[in-house]
């Protein structure tokens, strides 16, 4: 079972309940610990939040609210403490430093962000000073081009700290300068002289350790023994999207008091959020995380025409399943949006794994029908199936497909866009409207 599941499993045994005493908390808490366990979160940690849970469980409680939300708002709470809440990233910096150990995502990261900041007005320089690994300039060289962001590399210049220097001289009229540092297997002694004279160097006011969500505990010994040396003041976590233990790296991270500002979530250029526990608690739990995904919908909109709210208030047609498709490589897999909206689970399997291969068949389809057909697919029988799978040059069993399929994803948006307050708070036990208005941020967390 994964970490979200566990979780999720937790609050649904309190939510469920029928009555709501000591035993059922505990019974909830033990399901949290094991969750945090599996993601290798340090057993003393595990104890201790188990124990403030418990006790702050049966204590008074705050106006307005019964024990049952009480207890779910509790172990909500603490959560989100213990992954790091949330820290807004910088707006305008100056220099960040990324910092890292090879094979973690560091160069990669670099591109992230540039793009990140480039598409916030700024001027982006990137600095490629891993001398070290034979391909890291010539990767970071690539990723500029792909960030819009300007770029500084010396494939002949061996020591890091003067390329640095050459990549400060080169990117005065840059708002932005990032510099992709030295990395290597492990942190020896070797790599500590060398970041140091970067650090000097380079000067910064921001430096980011860039770790893999993968490393689990290890995370907090990496996080201090870097923090140590260069006075590190922000994290980046790669690798969240493939990861069980991602939660184990968030709290060793938190727990160094260095914040987590980005999380990557795949391996494109755009994979990369902000990052934030509320959502990311909600999202990992299958509770949906609305707000990322109109983040992300917005970014794409004036590219591909996508409706953001067609999308998500459930007025979906195939010509706006066309538009998703078409936007599904900068979106992210359709899995991953369904996810996002809280549905994920509701998908039929075979849908949310549609294979890039097949979404461009299906976009041959539907740009074989007219507008009518693409508004109102009721409107397609066995005759225009022939003429679009002939336009198409694919079968007429392919295209039955395409429509079984939109018909069945087509069924989980409508049923998005019915729900409302009254229909979630129908049969759960919980007074949905109070609970809300006690998180900071609205939506952000449902019991379902």
């Amino acid at each position: 079972m994964s970490f979200g599941d566990s979780l999720r499993n937790a609050m649904e045994r309190l939510r469920n309940s029928s009555s709501l005493d000591r035993e059922t908390v505990k019974e909830a808490v033990k399901e949290i610990q094991r969750a945090l366990i599996s993601s290798d979160v340090e057993i003393a940690l595990v104890l201790k939040l188990s124990r403030e849970i418990e006790a702050a469980a049966f204590s008074d409680l705050p106006e307005g609210i019964d024990r049952r939300e009480h207890v779910i708002k509790t172990m909500h709470d603490r959560l989100i403490g213990i992954l790091g809440g949330h820290a807004s990233p910088p707006e305008k910096p100056k220099k960040i430093l990324l910092l890292g150990l090879n094979g973690n995502g560091k160069t990669t990261s670099a591109g992230k962000i540039a793009k990140w900041y480039s598409k916030r007005g700024m001027k982006v320089g990137l600095i490629a000073a891993d001398v070290f690994r034979p391909a890291a300039v010539e990767q970071l060289r690539t990723l500029a081009e792909r960030a819009k962001a300007e770029f500084y590399g010396n494939e002949n210049e061996k020591n890091s700290a003067k390329v640095v220097a050459q990549g400060l001289e080169k990117f005065k009229h840059c708002d932005l300068i990032i510099c992709d540092s030295a990395g290597r297997n492990g942190l020896d002694e070797e790599l500590t002289k060398e970041l140091k004279a970067i650090d000097e160097a380079f000067a910064a006011e921001e430096k980011w350790l860039v770790i893999g969500a993968d490393v689990g505990q290890v995370a907090k010994k990496q996080a201090q023994a870097f923090h140590d040396m260069v006075e590190m003041n922000g994290v980046v976590i790669t690798r969240m999207d493939g990861s069980a233990k991602g939660g184990g790296a968030l709290v060793a991270c938190h727990s160094t008091g260095a914040k987590v500002y980005f999380i990557g979530t795949g391996e494109k250029i755009d994979d990369l959020q902000e990052f934030d526990a509320t959502r990311y608690l909600s999202r990992v739990m299958g509770y949906g995380d609305l707000e990322s995904l109109l983040e992300k919908a917005k970014e794409v909109q004036e590219e591909e025409g996508l409706d953001a709210e067609e999308i998500i208030g459930g007025k979906f047609s195939l010509g706006a399943f066309h538009q998703q498709m078409k936007a599904a490589r900068k979106m992210g897999p359709l899995s991953k949006v369904m996810d996002m909206m809280g549905v994920g689970r509701q998908v039929p399997k075979e849908m949310a794994e549609i294979g890039e291969q097949k979404l461009d068949k299906y976009g041959y389809i539907i740009d074989s029908m007219t507008a009518q057909e693409r508004k109102d697919a009721d409107t397609i029988n066995r005759g225009r199936i022939v003429r679009i799978a002939k336009g198409a040059g694919v079968t007429q069993e392919e295209v039955r497909e395409l429509l079984k399929s939109y018909k069945k994803i087509g069924k989980v948006f409508r049923k998005l866009g019915a729900m409302d307050e009254e229909k979630l708070k129908e049969g759960s036990g919980i007074n949905m409207q109070k609970l809300q208005k006690m998180f900071a941020k609205k939506k952000k967390f449902r019991i379902r």
